[in-house]
């Protein structure tokens, strides 16, 4: 088998950050890289694809429907168009012009985030308008309510480690309030796909997960919900969706994806990846200036990460010191560095094998080893260390 890595240059990383998208997201199955792979070596009828793949999902989340789309962001721009436009073919080939379309979508200003790229860019595709309530750290109901008028066509929501985590209408409250106004709500999940079948009962309308994230499948976007908006979704298919298709391979591995999701234990799969954190955390806890715990996944993703809080003082780096050491390594180490200006960062190894836990262990220790011994040498007098530099 042909080394890619080798061929092309690359450079070899061990991704300890999590299904982050610029680190390839997660890794997949030979049954689902098999799927994939067997697709793309013959012809299909694509809507029949669509179908499937749609009916499969369904049963998986217990929504009415499903559809898939490119990716998550796209399926925000998606989501977004099917609310404005229904099955109408003609607003469908008008858009992304909105005339004479309902085109507000409300989100709260705590959920407008960027996770790439900025959320409101993904709603503004569909040739939508942005309103933002309330405040970075606090929305209210009435807040939301007040945004509320004759052009609002939906609500987003956003389930995200990047959103705020306080202070702003929970889920339930939120899809009433929509609902009350006989809106749809949205929610972007990109992440939470273990959390498919509460969201689906939340009475949300369209919930949006990656494939390529903790489903571990290819590069595409996983939409359930409603009946006639997934129907509108695909019908952009002949208009801005056109841009934002998925390819058979990329059907077919999700099919796999989900159909090996759909046979697992999910308690065996947490009580599983918790014993992997763990297993990582005991081989950091005695490098000197570094605290380590584990930290359960924050919106509700059955996901164990490993803590590191920095004691500059007595580690002799900070966190972003570490992490950029970490990343500089060979093969490059990438850490979940979200929060080293606080002093921490974390270690997600749910994609990683043993021996990669071992090779990111050492040489975590070995960075902290080798600022502890820089730190003990005396340092050169001024004149000796400009003369050096001069040299």
């Amino acid at each position: 088998m042909v080394d890619l890595r080798t061929r092309y240059e690359l450079e070899p990383v061990i991704n300890l950050s999590g299904p982050l998208t610029k680190y390839g997201t997660s890794i997949s199955s030979e049954a689902v890289a098999e799927a994939a792979a067997r697709a793309l070596r013959a012809h299909w009828n694509m809507d029949e694809l669509y179908q499937r793949s749609g009916e499969l999902m369904a049963r998986w989340s217990g929504a009415e429907a499903g559809f898939l789309t490119s990716s998550s962001a796209s399926g925000i721009t998606l989501a977004v168009a099917a609310c404005m436009t229904g099955d109408d073919l003609g607003r469908i080939g008008q858009l992304p012009d909105p005339t004479g379309m309902k085109h507000e979508v409300v989100i709260q200003k705590g959920h407008a985030v960027n996770f790439g790229a900025p959320i409101e860019q993904m709603i503004r595709l569909a040739g939508a308008k942005v309103r933002e309530a309330g405040t970075v750290n606090r929305t209210t109901a009435a807040e939301l309510e007040h945004l509320i008028g004759s052009n609002t066509v939906a609500g987003m929501f956003v389930i995200s480690h990047h959103t705020a985590q306080f202070g702003y209408v929970q889920l339930a409250q939120f899809v009433d309030l929509f609902h009350a106004h006989d809106l749809p709500v949205i929610i972007d999940a990109a992440a939470q796909d273990h959390q498919v079948q509460r969201l689906v009962e939340s009475g949300a309308d369209l919930i949006i997960m990656s494939v390529q994230k903790y489903l571990s499948g290819p590069t595409a976007g996983a939409v359930c919900g409603r009946a006639d908006l997934i129907r509108a979704m695909y019908l952009q298919n002949g208009g801005i969706g056109r841009t934002m298709k998925v390819g058979k391979e990329g059907i077919f591995g999700t099919i796999a994806a989900i159909e090996e999701r759909m046979a697992i234990d999910l308690r065996e799969w947490d009580e599983a990846q918790a014993a992997k954190a763990a297993s990582l955390a005991d081989r950091l806890h005695d490098i000197p200036g570094v605290a380590v715990s584990l930290e359960r996944d924050k919106v509700g993703q059955p996901v164990t990460r490993v803590r590191l809080e920095v004691d500059p003082a007595v580690a002799g780096l900070d966190a972003a010191d570490i992490c950029r050491e970490l990343e500089l390594s060979e093969p490059s180490i990438k850490p979940r560095g979200h929060h080293t200006d606080e002093g921490w960062f974390l270690l997600e190894p749910v994609h990683i094998t043993e021996a990669e836990m071992d090779i990111a262990a050492n040489r975590l220790r070995e960075i902290v080893a080798n600022a502890s011994t820089a730190s003990d040498q005396p340092s050169a007098s001024v004149p000796d260390a400009f003369l050096e530099w001069l040299a």
